[in-house]
């Protein structure tokens, strides 16, 4: 979901709220609560284009939009996953760059970024007989940090200044948690396999670029240990955690700091500086 929430919030610039009202309304119409259904790809992928597509539709923002458009110009970045090499990433740009030409539109990027093979059907993307089949995130772009830093090293060079990295987690767990009645292993094994994933990167990164004062990550560290996948309606719960982790005297000054960077945009450090952590 954190690939949505990245479309949503920078590419199609819509406010926070109409974010939460548009994922939760997304996710309902994929996982209907208190709905007991054997799993189905096939309709889970339906309802999540449709879904998209009525985001879309409400926002003004028309159906057929590509990643990059004319009518839309931004600078963003989402990564996925080819069914032919998991591990290496595939970049959908809103913006020209060398290398692969592939333009989907927003539907097609967001559908192909959150298939994920325990929940929804491979999406296929491309013209006949060249088309290619994603599956979700590739491995290691679960927290895509480095790859983000990668790439604008490219497009920018390694002497741009960088004024704020900003790393925003879904909350810190010790075991991921699903309840066995409500999906498989392969999918509970799949979840804790993605939250370590992002944590091994954040904890990498963390250690790396200590003292850099560009960088800064956001992550619940208390209280969501004991969320689960399937609690995602209980938004209350995950509301006053975070309200307290963001009250917090550290993070509050860091992020007051964070804040001051982003409006200054003056770059404490260069991305070839950066990079050379990695």
């Amino acid at each position: 979901l954190s690939r949505l929430v990245a479309i949503m919030l920078g590419h199609l610039r819509m406010a926070v709220d109409q974010v939460v009202d548009g994922l939760l309304a997304i996710v309902s119409a994929v996982f209907p609560f208190g709905v007991e259904e054997e799993l189905d790809l096939d309709r889970n992928t339906k309802n999540l284009t449709q879904a998209v597509e009525k985001m879309l539709h409400a926002a003004g923002i028309p159906l057929d939009i590509k990643m990059n458009d004319t009518r839309r110009p931004s600078a963003h970045a989402i990564y996925a996953a080819t069914s032919a090499n998991l591990g290496h990433p595939i970049i959908f740009r809103t913006y020209r760059s060398r290398g692969t030409r592939i333009n989907p539109t927003i539907t097609e990027a967001i559908c192909a970024t959150m298939a994920m093979p325990s929940f929804f059907s491979p999406v296929k993307i491309g013209p006949p007989m060249r088309e290619q089949t994603y599956v979700g995130s590739a491995h290691g772009t679960n927290n895509p940090t480095r790859e983000v830093l990668k790439e604008a090293s490219n497009i920018f060079g390694k002497d741009a200044r960088v004024a704020q990295v900003l790393s925003i987690g879904s909350g810190r767990t010790r075991v991921l948690s699903l309840d066995q009645s409500a999906t498989s292993n392969a999918i509970i094994q799949l979840t804790k396999d993605m939250a370590s994933d992002c944590e091994l990167v954040a904890r990498e990164l963390s250690t790396r670029l200590f003292g850099v004062r560009a960088y800064i990550r956001l992550n619940v560290d208390r209280g969501m240990e004991t969320v689960k996948m399937n609690d995602w309606t209980g938004l209350g719960t995950i509301g006053s955690h975070t309200s307290a982790y963001l009250e917090s005297t550290d993070i509050d000054e860091a992020i007051e700091a964070s804040v001051e960077r982003i409006q200054e945009r003056v770059g404490s450090a260069t991305l070839g500086q950066i990079s050379m952590s990695f």
